[in-house]
């Protein structure tokens, strides 16, 4: 088992009830066709938690020789929370070792690495199957459980030092909470169910082979990785492999489902004749420049110059770390704005459809010429393409945020027109998250590409903002439609 049991040690005083709600596992399957149906937020949370400190309130079972007028039986009782941490004597210590090196060496004990489950309020015993009278554990509480004990036909599970519950009193749960999916291999998928003792056959038909399923737990037995499926439904690793819950074709863009890198130049570059995008953006702001078309040109350059002059540095017309922070700019924004890369906003159990969304959410504020960086800034059409692929796991290198900023690189919409990894389609068969691209009509060469979000209505960045936006309206030629997921 991959976690090693903890041991909670309960000395003479009364536990807290903690409050654990455990929700039904359900798994979804579909085929491979269909996984984009898959509700992924149906997947519980293991919230297992262990109590870890001596306390007594109103949960706690009372011995009733201390209450007058209680029966000859244990009874509930109100009680005051001591939050104190009792003193183990020398002797005391050297009993629990005694009782624990008996336990460990008992033949009729199991090692086991799970969580119980107390059914209602639980009884504890001894390792001899004597009641420990004083206390109990709260109804509904789990605890890490390290060790089985059979004894007289009955199972116990030792939760605390020589203490354990009856296991009609507890549900018993294995694994470690892991979410993700996994594919069927071609030769099916045997089920599998987890006992005591590991993990034997549960007598279901085996899962067609390519199907797909969600998880949320993993265990491991005998080398091989358990994933479960449903509630104590389990696949093997020698039947099914972790994948993606969707995946483009080959030939097309890959979704990575990592962070992506900045790619396509050095951060912290320095701006001279032709650069565009964000530093230079600010620049020409700083000499107090249009940016209607926003790029480092013989004008700016001769600017920097002059400045470079007045404050003593190298007068080389280039912008610098150093004449970058002279202008009041921080080293922060220099090599972060060019290393801003969209979080990404998908996972290894996105759909297709997740993977739509995540793109469209990248809006942006302004637009600026050759910007592909942080939406406090801004962004041009296809900047904000790359930018919304980066969101959802997709790098379209050698497309990307810094080379876009590059002399001769403002027109990325071309490459995105001209990269065979984006499919074209028929225009009629548009949809929402493909690509659409427009060109000059005096020239008919692309100059604009939005994202779709229905039909009619595509999201841009076109002077001088992100939108909203018709696709039939002035914004030139449409020459087609490019499908980013399959």
């Amino acid at each position: 088992m991959k976690n090693r049991a903890k041991l909670v040690m309960i000395c003479g005083f009364a536990l807290t009830t903690f409050l654990a709600v455990q929700q039904n596992v359900k798994a979804d399957t579909i085929d491979s066709q269909q996984i984009e149906n898959v509700n992924v937020n149906g997947v519980p949370n293991d919230n297992t938690q262990v109590a870890q400190s001596t306390v007594q309130d109103s949960d706690t079972i009372q011995n009733s020789s201390n209450n007058d007028n209680a029966s000859s039986n244990d009874t509930t009782k109100d009680a005051s929370v001591n939050t104190e941490i009792p003193q183990t004597s020398s002797s005391d210590t050297q009993g629990n070792s005694a009782s624990t090196q008996a336990d460990s060496n008992a033949t009729n004990v199991t090692q086991i690495d799970g969580v119980v489950q107390t059914n209602k309020v639980t009884y504890l015993y001894t390792q001899d199957g004597s009641q420990v009278k004083n206390r109990a554990l709260g109804a509904n509480t789990p605890w890490i459980t390290d060790r089985m004990l059979n004894l007289n036909g009955s199972k116990y599970y030792r939760v605390a030092t020589n203490e354990y519950t009856n296991s009609n009193d507890v549900t018993i749960q294995y694994g470690e909470s892991n979410a993700g999916v996994v594919r069927v291999k071609q030769d099916g998928g045997a089920n599998y169910k987890q006992v005591d003792s590991g993990f034997i056959r549960n007598g279901q038909p085996n899962q067609a082979p390519s199907s797909v399923w969600k998880y949320n737990k993993t265990d491991n037995s005998n080398g091989l990785t358990y994933y479960q499926i449903a509630n104590n439904d389990w696949l093997d690793s020698d039947d099914a492999t972790i994948a993606p819950a969707y995946q483009n074709p080959n030939s097309w863009l890959q979704i990575q489902n990592t962070q992506i890198q900045p790619s396509g130049g050095s951060v912290g570059y320095d701006l001279y004749n032709g650069v565009e995008g964000i530093k230079t953006y600010l620049v020409r702001k700083y000499f107090g420049y249009s940016n209607s078309h926003t790029i480092y040109d013989s004008s700016v350059a001769s600017s920097v110059r002059n400045f470079q002059s007045r404050n003593g540095l190298a007068v080389t017309g280039i912008v610098n770390l150093d004449t970058w922070k002279a202008m009041g700019y921080s080293e922060a924004d220099w090599y972060g704005i060019d290393s801003y890369v969209a979080p990404l906003q998908t996972s290894i159990t996105s759909t297709r459809s997740d993977h739509i969304e995540a793109m469209i959410k990248y809006m942006g504020k302004s637009w600026v010429s050759g910007a592909a960086s942080m939406p406090a800034y801004g962004v041009d059409c296809s900047g904000l393409v790359t930018q919304a692929l980066y969101a959802t796991g997709i790098d379209s290198a050698p497309i990307s945020n810094i080379q876009h900023a590059q002399p001769g690189h403002e027109w990325n919409s071309r490459d995105y027109w001209a990269d065979n990894r984006l499919p074209r389609v028929n225009f009629n068969s548009r949809q929402r998250g493909d690509l659409i691209f427009f060109a000059d009509p005096s020239t008919g060469v692309v100059w604009h590409v939005g994202i779709l979000l229905n039909a009619d209505t595509m999201i841009e960045s076109w002077p001088f903002a992100v939108q909203e936006h018709s696709i039939y309206s002035s914004r030139g030629t449409i020459v087609g439609v490019k499908r980013v997921f399959s």
